[in-house]
Order: structure tokens, then C-alpha cells, then sequence
């Protein structure tokens, strides 16, 4: 049963540590920290004890709320992605406005005789 709880006392340090990198904006490492997370919960799952799951109740609790939290940092992070990306899109049109409505002056070539 200790194992259990140490597994699960992991995978809560391991779920801050991915709700920090989720606020920092490091997404690869909070993917990296969800998949040992998800891991270790499997594992405390595995080896738990039929007869003791109580004990498991507050660190599953605790869990539950953490993946609250990660979940509504995720969507916020989602939120940006897409504002920053319709941003872009909107800059990109603009560029595209002035391209064609500016018209290259064409220059004369400093070879050419003025004189003629």
C-alpha cells in the first residue's frame, strides 16, 4: 500500500510540475511530465489494495482537482494558440492587401543615357 501512495504522491509533484510548465508556455516538457504522471497513476492503480482504498481517497481527490487545474490551463493556453494564429492570419491578408495595391515603381537604370 505504501508503494500505492508513493506512486500517487509522484504523480501529484509530477502534476504541479506540468502545471507550472503549462503557465510557463513550456508545452513539450508538461507533455513529457502528463505521460510520466499518467504512468505513475497507472502503476498506483495496478498495485493497489482492494481492502485499503481509503486511504487512496485524498491523494485521488487531490489529483482530481489538479487535473482541474491543468484542464483549464490547457484550454487557456488553447485560447491564445488560436488568437495568436487569427492574429497572424490577419497580418498575413493585410501584407497581401499592400502587395497588390502597391505597385513596384520601376527604376531607371543608372546605365541608361540621360541625354537620349
Amino acid at each position: 500500500m505504501s508503494d500505492t501512495l508513493t506512486y500517487l504522491d509522484q504523480a501529484l509533484e509530477k502534476g504541479e510540475r506540468e502545471l507550472a510548465c503549462l503557465q510557463a508556455g513550456e508545452v513539450e516538457e508538461a507533455e513529457k511530465l502528463a505521460f510520466d504522471r499518467g504512468r505513475l497513476m497507472e502503476e498506483a492503480w495496478r498495485m493497489r489494495d482492494a481492502d485499503r482504498v481509503g486511504l487512496l481517497k485524498e491523494k485521488l481527490v487531490r489529483l482530481q482537482c489538479l487535473q482541474g487545474q491543468l484542464t483549464t490551463e490547457a484550454k487557456r493556453l488553447h485560447e491564445t494558440l488560436r488568437e495568436d494564429l487569427l492574429k497572424a492570419k490577419k497580418e498575413n491578408q493585410r501584407f497581401s492587401g499592400y502587395k497588390t495595391t502597391v505597385k513596384p515603381v520601376p527604376l531607371a537604370s543608372r546605365f541608361v543615357d540621360k541625354r537620349s
